[in-house]
């Protein structure tokens, strides 16, 4: 009986921008060559985890956000993801 082989995690550096727009936190990374399918986003406290699957394997982009930020709106359009976080109310 052959076993496939564990899923891989590792941490990559995709170019990424952060806008901060009062209520809002823009947040812009570079993902070319990766298709809307290979990508997941989780929001935990405060940090944003981008995890992209490639053959296997799974590369993560931690980004840290305000505690009680959440996940407005996202965007995948032409290898760049953009998120909206929105900020909690002070």
């Amino acid at each position: 009986m052959r076993r496939d082989k564990p899923e891989e995690s590792t941490a990559f550096n995709p170019p990424v921008h952060r806008r901060d727009e009062g209520r809002h936190i823009n947040v812009s990374i570079g993902l070319p060559g990766v298709t809307e399918e290979q990508i997941r986003i989780d929001l935990e406290k405060t940090t944003v985890t981008v995890s992209i699957t490639i053959d296997r394997k799974t590369l993560k982009k931690a980004i840290r956000v305000p505690a009680g930020a959440r996940v407005f709106k996202k965007k995948f359009s032409d290898g760049t993801l953009e998120i909206v976080l929105e900020k909690p109310v002070a």
